[in-house]
Order: structure tokens, then sequence, then C-alpha cells
């Protein structure tokens, strides 16, 4: 995930909380160990710079932790190569990359991926980012919200499946398949005007871990560009690319590139990814854009990705009728702040397109306290609002309302709204 901003963005895959309560330090030692070998078999040579560095494994459960180093709290033993103790209050709760005593740390949760190579691929992807702001390479968390609509997912898969049946050729008898790809983005573009600048934005800053956790972790693979290919099947399959999509075709695309034009990498903050490519394979948008890209649809299954993206169509409508019923024309609960930190899941995010993004999970934090949120929560796009149903239980300090707990701060009360049954929470005056 991305590396913690201003805004303290900490960002979770999805994971269920094991229900043992005893840490398996020993996959985490193991862990550490498959990723210092990836990153020193790489020894810089992918950007100029070493992806070695401080890394903390933090258990899920007891927040128990192993470390690569030393780290700078106190209570950390040393157990052969690694560090083990209690992971501190001040350290992020996430998969993530952030400051800790003045140093940029990698961080990850347990229960860690079963197999060596996906272990590798989600460290090395976090300490990507922990060096991403050095290599001038740090984008923003740009969502975008086009590619839940319809023919926004529609286009994006197809050009996720052209990319792959590349992948799975020899770079000689690839070039239709990757043409086709170039060709479905291009049109998705035109259908979304500024959809390419959303897009680069998130290939850059999500785009690139992937891509370098990919590259790292399947340097040893027999075959590892039919694990990329396998990596974008499964990728389709998520439930929504609003804050994802960086994931499948950043990879993509930096795969393809390290085929036709080595030297991307260095060009890749001023051109991106997908222009380096359509200049590399002598991609020229056709005339008759929209006809030709919707010849090759059949190729990549485009009839049936037709009829199911129809079908998920009308299911999005009703949860977006339901999502409004409750956060927007019912009463709620509205929380204001000017930072909010959030851990919760990308994969699961829902545009609201009267403005705003449903987090059907997760958990928010700011100067008024905490909540835990499990059936949906809408942020303002400026993150500066967090609108819940009204609260059943107005007692504090643990506020209620359907499926989720606030926990406010000192100084802080509950207060009627300015529609009846609306709350919001001000400082105690």
């Amino acid at each position: 995930m991305s590396r913690s901003a201003l805004t303290a963005l900490f960002v979770l895959f999805p994971a269920v909380a094991p229900a043992r309560q005893v840490p398996d330090t020993a996959t985490m030692r193991r862990a550490i160990g498959e990723y210092q070998t990836a990153c020193a078999r790489d020894g810089g040579a992918l950007w100029g710079k070493t992806l070695c560095g401080p890394l903390l494994l933090i258990d899920r459960a007891t927040r128990m932790s192993v470390a690569s180093e030393s780290p700078p709290d106190t209570g950390f033993r040393a157990m052969g190569a690694v560090f083990i103790g209690p992971a501190p209050g001040n350290v992020p709760f996430a998969n993530t990359a952030s400051l800790w005593h003045g140093r940029w740390w990698a961080f990850a949760l347990t229960p860690l991926p079963t197999t060596s190579v996906a272990r590798t691929h989600l460290l090395i992807h976090e300490a990507f980012h922990r060096i991403q702001g050095e290599l001038g390479l740090s984008g923003i968390d740009a969502l975008n919200n086009h590619l839940n609509e319809r023919d926004g997912r529609y286009w994006y898969i197809l050009e996720l499946r052209a990319a792959a049946a590349a992948l799975r050729l020899t770079p000689e008898t690839a070039h239709q398949a990757v043409q086709d790809a170039l060709l479905f983005r291009t049109y998705r573009h035109t259908l979304f005007p500024g959809a390419d600048t959303l897009e680069r934005a998130l290939e850059l800053q999500e785009g690139l871990a992937e891509y370098t956790g990919q590259r790292l972790a399947f340097a040893a693979a027999a075959d590892a560009e039919r694990y990329a290919a396998e990596q974008l099947t499964a990728f389709e399959s998520r439930a929504t690319f609003v804050r994802s999509a960086g994931y499948g075709s950043g990879p993509a695309l930096g795969l393809l590139l390290d085929r036709y034009a080595p030297g991307w990498r260095g060009l890749v903050n001023q051109k991106g990814l997908a222009p380096q490519l359509a200049e590399a394979v002598g991609f020229v948008p056709p005339s008759d854009l929209a006809s030709r890209a919707r010849e090759r649809v059949e190729v990549y299954g485009g009839r049936e990705l037709a009829a199911a993206e129809d079908a998920r169509e009308l299911a999005r409508q009703k949860t977006l009728t339901a999502y409004r019923s409750r956060l927007v024309e019912g009463p709620v609960l509205v929380l204001r702040q000017e930072g909010l930190m959030r851990s919760f899941n990308p994969n699961t995010l829902i545009p609201l397109p009267e403005g705003g993004t449903i987090y059907p999970t997760g958990t928010f934090s700011a100067e008024w306290g905490t909540i835990e949120v499990k059936t949906g929560a809408l942020v303002a796009a400026n993150f500066q609002t967090l609108t819940l149903p009204a609260p059943a239980d107005t007692t504090p300090p643990s506020l209620q309302g359907p499926d989720w707990v606030l926990r406010l701060s000192a100084g802080w009360v509950l207060v009627p709204g300015p529609r009846r049954g609306d709350f919001t929470v001000v400082r105690k005056p």
C-alpha cells in the first residue's frame, strides 16, 4: 500500500483476524529472510537504490512483532538475525510504509500469504513505498470513480485480459495482444475525459510498487511472466477498481515495458507507463477507434463480460439506493475534521454520484475519537466529513449506531444536527 501521507492514510488488504492468539513468529522470521534474499539479489539494479531496509511485521491478533533490525522503541529482544517484541502504539497498524523515529520503515500485518513468492511480493511492494519518495515517484491515491461505472469496468477488464494474453506469449507473438490492450485503454479514456490522468496517478503510486513486488518475487521463477498473467486474471474478480486499479494495470504495463522499452523506468515520472509502451510498439489510435475496439472484444470474451457487467450494474444501482437511504436521506451522524486517519479495504470502495465515497467497512479516527464501521460510512471527497446512520445509543463515551461504535475523545460531546434526528460531535464548551 501507499506510504503514509500527512493525512495519515493507512490502507489494508482484505483479511480476517485469525482466531489463534499465539503469534506465528516462525513464519514472520522466515518472511523477513525471504524478503532480504530477494532485495539482496536485486542489489539496487531495478531502481538504482536498494530495497533492503527496516521492516516490521506485526501480528494482527496480539501485536507481537518481528523486525529486520533493532527498532527505535525499547521492548524488543534479539533472536538470531531478527528482533522480537510488542509493536508500540505509534506504529501504523496496516500494510504501509511510514516515518518512525525519523526513518522510513515498511510495515506488514499477519497473517502473511502462505507461499514464499506471495510473501516476498507483498513485502517488496511495501519496501518500494519506503524508498518511493527518494526516487521522486510518489503519486497520489486518486480515486478512479469511472472504474465503478459499467463501461469503465468493462473496457478496463478487457485491457487486463489483453495484457495477460500478451504476457503469456513471446515478445515476437504478443504484438496484437499489446495493441489490443492499448486500444481498449484509449477507447475507455475517450468515454471518461480525465480518466487518463487519474489512472496514471494510481499506476505511479501503487502500480510501480506492485510491479516491483512481482518483478523481484518472480525473479527466480522459471516462468515469471506466466505468474504475472495469472495475477492479472485473478485481479479482474475484485469487487471494485476505484482505489486498486494501479495494482492491475501498473505491473502489467511495467512487465510489458521490460520487454519492449527496458529503459522506461528512468522516464516514468515524466511520461508515465502506457504512453511509453504505445511508443515502443508503435501504437497509433485508429480513426475508427470505437468500431475497432468493439471488433476486438470477442477475442477476450467480450460478450460474456458485457452480460456480467450489465447484471452487476443493476445490483450496483440497488446498492446505491440503499446507501442513499441510510447515509443521505435518513437521520445521520456527521463527523467533521481537517485530517482523517483511515484503515480500510481498497477493494470495496463505492463512489456515490452525489459526492463522496462509501467505505463499507473501516476504522476512522480524528480529534473527536475513533470509530469502527461494519456496514457503511460516507467519506466526503475532501475527507473533511464522515457520515453514518444516526446513533441508537447516545450515551458517551461509546456511542453506538447500526453496526458502528464511536469512542469519543475526552472533551467531545454529541449534539443535535441541523435536521430532525441528525447528530454531530463538537468540543465541549
